[in-house]
């Protein structure tokens, strides 16, 4: 491997595999996505603006496989999310906090891909707009109907 590949590797590996572990929700399926996403990285090096920040191009390359890949599969049904190092607020019980993850995993791909940028990574709605190719108010719409639906679901419980 290139000293230079090893080195963004090493400096957002850990980084993107949790991303991979928040949209894939199985472990399996989150190594495959972070290595084909490297491997995409390194196809299309060529295409990198010299000068732009490299983290976005990434998280943008990953997203666009993962959903790719929903688009290929006719079948969307993954495992809850399990041994994630990112949960919801502290403030909330653990049982809160597992009703929480468990209403984000049942919520349209379109909008859970957004919390889970937004919300679980911490991307700012800007950043999530331009990965996901939608305006920021386009952002901002998906997430507010997360939120209602995310309501609802918790309502119901």
């Amino acid at each position: 491997m290139l000293p230079a590949v090893q080195q963004l590797v090493n400096e957002y590996g850990d980084r993107l595999f949790g991303l991979c572990m928040h949209l894939c929700r199985q472990r399996d399926a989150a190594e495959d996505l972070y290595q084909e996403t490297w491997v995409r990285v390194l196809m299309k090096q060529q295409s990198f603006r010299e000068g732009a920040p490299f983290e976005p191009w990434l998280t943008r390359i990953c997203v666009n496989l993962y959903r790719d890949s929903l688009r290929r599969q006719k079948l969307r049904h993954f495992l809850p999310l399990s041994g994630l190092e990112s949960t919801p607020p502290a403030r909330l019980s653990s049982e809160e906090r597992l009703s929480l993850m468990d209403a984000v995993d049942r919520l349209p791909d379109i909008l859970r891909i957004v919390v889970v940028l937004v919300f679980i990574e911490g991307m700012t709605e800007k950043e999530a707009a331009k990965i996901l190719g939608l305006s920021v108010s386009g952002v901002k719409s998906r997430l507010s109907r997360a939120k209602k639906l995310l309501k609802e679901a918790l309502r119901d419980e």
